[in-house]
This record gives C-alpha cells, structure tokens and sequence, in this order.
C-alpha cells in the first residue's frame, strides 16, 4: 500500500484480509486523497486556536452562533467539514446515522470502503491541512445535535486541554507549544470505561492518563467494583474529529506500527482501536518521561512513571512520539453506551432562570448518602441550534414545541448533552433510541430541509473565526427534491450512491410506519 508516496507491507493473502487490521486507518487513508478533487481555500493553523474555554462544573454556556447566511459569514474565511462513514455494505442502521446527519444540518457523507471494492492505495496531498474531518463508526452511531454546536465545542474543549498541558510543560497558554512534536490536543477520541482489547501490559491501557477531573466515584461505587464504575479514561476509535493535517500524521504513523507489530497469529491483531490505542499510549507515556526531565533534570528510571505490574515498557525513545490525540472524557461531542447507560437520561429543560434554562435531576448515581436534587444547564448555542432546526419546517409543521417541551439524552455524571451516540457493544439499546430521540417525530420534514441546505450549499457554523461549509453536498446535475435527492458518496472515484438504492427499503425504519407521538 502507497501512502505519500512511501510503501508500506502487509503480509495477509489479500488486501481485504488486512482491510479488518488497518480498519478505519485505510479507509482514511483514501479519503484524503479526494481532498484536492474538491478544492480548498487558502488553510490557517487551528491547532493552537483561541476559543472560550469549558466550565468543569456544567455544559459550558458557550456563544451563541449567529445563523448561517451569507450577508453574517462574508466576512470570515472559510474553511470545509468532512463527514466520513466508512461502510462496507447496506444497512438499515447506516441509513440511520446518515438520516440523523442531514436532518440536523452535515455534510453529505462520504463512504470509504464500499462493497469492499476499489483501490485503497492513497497519494495524499497538503491540500485543506486545516479543513476538520469527522469520522464515526457508520452502523452505530446517531447524531443528536447539529454541527454548528459540535465544531464550537471541538474547539472549547481542545483549547481547554491544550491549556492544561501546556501548564504540565512550564507554559502559561498553549501559544508556546508549537511545531508537530509540541504536546496540544487536536485529535479527539470518544471515550471508553474499560481498555479494549483488554490486556494490562499494553500500553495504551496502562498508560491512559488517570487524571481526566472527575472524582473517583462519581459514576457509583469504586472503580473496581465492576466498569459500569469506571471513569471513561480511555480511547475508543469509533468516533474521531480533527484538523486533516493531524490526522494524516498520525494515521501514517498508525500505519508504521501495524507493520512492526502486526501478527496475524495474536489475538485482535485485526483491531484498528487496538493499534491506535497503542499510538496514544505512547505518546502519553513519553509526555510523562518529558514532564519529569523538565523539572528533575535528568535520566527518568521506567518505574518513576509506569504503574506497578507486568508491563510492555519503551526501551528507546522515538524520534516522534507526539500527535495531539486525547480523549472526550466527559462525552462533550461523544458518548459511548457500554458501562454508561445508568447515568444517561433523556431530560426536559423546562425550568428558566436568568441563565436560561435547566432540568432537575434527583437520580443518586454516585450513591451519595447526602445526595442532594441539582439542576443541569441547557447551553444557550445548543437551545438556539435546536430552535433554528424547528424553524426551518415551521412552515409545513404546525404545532411545533418550545424547546422546554423537548427531551435530550444527556449525561447525569458530566451534565454534558452529547453530540453523537456510539452503541459499542449489544445493538438493542440503539434500536430503542432512535425513536425516542427529539427530532423523531418530525424526522421526514426535518429530513427534506437537511436536504434543501445541501443542495443550496448554505453554511453550516461559524466558529474559531472561521466560516464552515460542507466538504461535500449533492451532485451538482441533480434536479431531484426532497428525499430523494439525498445519498452519499462512495469510494475514492466520487461516485454517487442515490438514497433509493441505499435506504429504500428501510424507509419504515428510518421513518416509521406512520406519525407518532415522539418524545414531546
């Protein structure tokens, strides 16, 4: 396989043998290089970006986004969003994913790894280095929130963190940590509440920073009484967002140590979240080796800053080790299912103070014997995205609610509304969700509006001084309308797969059989 022109080897009988073990990393891989077909406009650096910061205590209040036009957007640079679903065939669950995405305003999205055919060799270029790309686990996940709010806190969050390193390397804002080995959060993970594939000697389970501020016990019990407990601090690959240019670096070293480690022979040696776990871990430990030189001025011994037990330790330290990756523990963009599901309701914002509005929440998750009822925030861009999304089909829905009307699946330990959900694990939970999620009774309006933005090609955020339009929309020589204009793109030749052909027949499951009262 060619990635920028260097070859890599895999030793499986044929490429779609060794697709299980690069995974998602191939499937990216060819992505990339459709970035210079589509155009790009001239690139700024939003690695170190200025934005506001998150509040550890609740949902952030963050700004409240202006609305997408032209006559509001002229004046800032723009910049695209991508939207990558790597898929291998049809699937009412992948119809899902992709309905939720257009109904609350991606990009259409674009399938890589389809029908497992197509070359996946990959020439990529240093085009759009500073467009974003999402990638999500295309069978399990569903959106819950419009990319507007989801781009803004992207970049709350990575400055947030890249702040706090930045204090762990002697530095007062992340603006001193600059180049490609200084230590900032670009790359972001979804969580997980246990080190999978499991094995303690690995290090992308044992290096797994513990320090993620929330108290040790907040998700109940202790965290050896069983995962559901654990703190969510580590990588699950299934969901990724970050700037193109980080996530070919750190997608091409992911590539490198398949081939020095990979064996056929071992357990999960075909897991993508395995060897990207592995990239994490060591870029984790070999910041903590760093930290301690900086202020003890000398050798560090391997047992300074490794946990007691059998581990895999490094033995000689890397030319590179740092590729900005980390972690949304408190499920800010991502929430995954397994171990969480006893602290995630779906709540009614429905009281107002001069903050906005708030629910009441009296489920005791951490058992505290002094638990007392507390309130959990709406953030106001998060009301006003969601409002905006009503607004759009208010002309051919009537009777449409208040926002104190409609429920959010939120987070009760993080008080954090999450942006996607990623059901790891039985696919049940999934199922019942979809019809229970707020834009489910309107979701064939919503539907058709998703689709008019596209082919109009509107904005879709405006955020980190930038002006954000989707990285790919509907094929210009279509005349359809509605539903059927919608569909996704395939593979690496751009080819147009129409809705019909994808979804047809999963229509009832999309939308369902008839009206129904929803959520509200």
């Amino acid at each position: 396989m060619k990635f920028g022109g260097q070859e890599f080897n895999f030793s499986p009988r044929n490429r779609w043998h060794w697709a299980g073990a690069a995974g998602v990393l191939v499937i990216f891989l060819s992505f990339i290089g459709l970035f210079h077909q589509f155009g790009s406009t001239t690139p700024i650096q939003i690695s170190g970006s200025n934005s506001a910061t998150l509040d550890n205590y609740r949902p952030p209040e963050d700004h409240i986004l202006q609305p997408s036009n032209e006559s509001t957007t002229a004046q800032y640079p723009i910049s695209k969003f991508h939207l990558l679903a790597p898929a291998s065939g049809k699937h009412f669950r992948l119809c899902r994913a992709i309905a939720s995405g257009v109904m609350l305003g991606y990009p259409a999205p674009v399938f890589n790894g389809w029908m497992k055919e197509g070359d996946l060799d990959a020439e990529l270029v240093p085009d759009s280095d500073d467009d974003l790309v999402l990638m999500i686990d295309s069978y399990d996940v569903v959106f819950q929130y419009s990319p507007d709010v989801l781009i803004d806190r992207y970049f709350a969050l990575t400055k947030s963190v890249s702040t706090k390193i930045a204090s762990r390397f002697g530095f007062d804002a992340p603006d001193g940590l600059i180049g490609d080995d200084s230590p900032r959060l670009t790359i972001l993970f979804g969580p997980e509440k246990i080190c999978y594939p499991v094995d303690d000697t690995r290090i992308g389970c044992w290096a797994a920073p513990s320090d993620i501020d929330l108290p040790i016990g907040a998700y109940g019990g202790k965290p050896d009484g069983g995962f559901d407990n654990n703190p969510p601090r580590w990588l699950n690959s299934g969901t990724i967002m970050g700037p193109v240019g980080d996530m070919r670096r750190m997608f091409r070293a992911t590539v490198e140590l398949i081939n020095k480690t990979y064996d056929a022979g071992q357990e999960f040696s075909d897991s993508d979240q395995k060897y990207l776990s592995n990239l994490w871990g060591y870029q984790e430990y070999w910041r903590s080796v760093k930290a301690r030189q900086l202020y003890f001025h000398g050798d560090v011994d391997a047992s300074e800053v490794v946990p007691p037990g059998k581990r895999m330790i490094p033995t000689t330290e890397p030319e590179h080790f740092e590729y900005h990756m980390g972690v949304d523990h408190r499920s800010s963009l991502f929430q995954t299912r397994v171990g969480s599901e006893h602290v995630l309701e779906f709540l009614r914002f429905n009281e107002t103070n001069e903050h906005g509005h708030y629910a009441w929440v009296d489920k005791n998750v951490g058992n505290s014997p002094t638990f007392r009822p507390f309130k959990i925030m709406l953030p106001l861009s998060l009301a006003d995205a969601i409002r905006r999304l009503l607004d759009s089909i208010s002309s051919s829905v009537s009777d449409l609610p208040d926002i104190t009307a409609i429920q959010l699946h939120t987070n009760l330990v993080t008080k954090h509304v999450y942006g996607m959900f990623h059901c790891i694990g039985e696919k049940g939970y999934i199922d019942d969700l979809w019809s229970k999620l707020w834009f489910y009774p309107w979701v064939r309006p919503l539907f058709e509006a998703g689709v008019k933005s596209l082919k109009e090609e509107k904005t879709i955020a405006i955020s980190n001084g930038r002006t954000w339009k989707p990285a790919r929309t509907l094929p210009k020589d279509s005349h359809q309308t509605g539903i059927e204009a919608y569909g996704a793109w395939a593979d690496i030749d751009g080819g147009w797969l129409p809705w019909q052909d994808l979804c047809g027949e999963y229509e009832e499951q999309v939308f369902g059989a008839k009206i129904h009262e929803g959520n509200v």
